[in-house]
């Protein structure tokens, strides 16, 4: 793009690596942005560099968390014999406003695919296997509510083989999310829906 101003160029290279945005709009976007006042482009600048350097990954749960820490865990209010294992913390936002689950949570930071190279090592999942296994442990069930699509799948029936043989009650959201959907864009009621009617697996 040799008529394109370098701090444009750079900006829309940053924009492109975002997920669903293609070469063209990451441009449209810089354009955008440069035409905005020099405070506005700055404050946006702050905001994002806040992502860099106040947000962290929660050591218990694998939850993005602030300096405060993470406000699943140091809940004291929430119950402890259920853990419900989720592919990001998106999933988690969406299962709260739903209102319908109560108990703990742990992160994989997305699910099992081999072709995009995210295999079970590359996950937050022996941390989860370690969990379970504490002398401390106090969950009796733990609830899979993984996307309800092929990478979904394939990381429940890795994390049900690891248990396999336990005394956790292994259980999955029920179907009543739409097959190939994902969790973060399901509503609340579908969401409440599909916690209410988990099957044991």
């Amino acid at each position: 793009m040799p008529s394109v101003p370098r701090p444009i160029q750079e900006a829309a290279a940053a924009f492109d690596g975002l997920p669903g945005i293609g070469p063209r709009a990451a441009l449209r976007y810089a354009y955008w942005l440069a035409a905005q006042p020099k405070d506005l482009i700055l404050k946006s600048a702050r905001a994002i560099q806040g992502l860099a350097e106040g947000v962290k990954r929660c050591a218990v749960c694998g939850a993005w968390s602030d300096d405060q820490g993470c406000i699943y865990c140091n809940d004291p209010k929430r119950e402890g014999t259920s853990l419900c294992v989720v592919g990001t913390s998106q999933d988690i936002r969406v299962i709260e406003e739903s209102g319908a689950f109560k108990g703990r949570y742990h992160v994989l930071g997305g699910l099992i695919d081999p072709i995009e190279g995210r295999l079970p090592e590359n996950l937050n999942m022996q941390s989860l296997f370690d969990r379970l296994a504490r002398p401390d442990n106090r969950y009796t069930e733990v609830i899979l509510a993984l996307d309800p699509d092929v990478t979904g799948d394939t990381t429940a029936l890795y994390i049900m083989k690891k248990l396999a043989g336990s005394d956790l009650t292994v259980t999955r959201l029920a179907r009543g999310l739409q097959n190939g959907a994902q969790i973060e864009y399901a509503d609340g009621t579908t969401i409440a829906d599909a916690l209410q009617n988990r099957k044991k697996l």
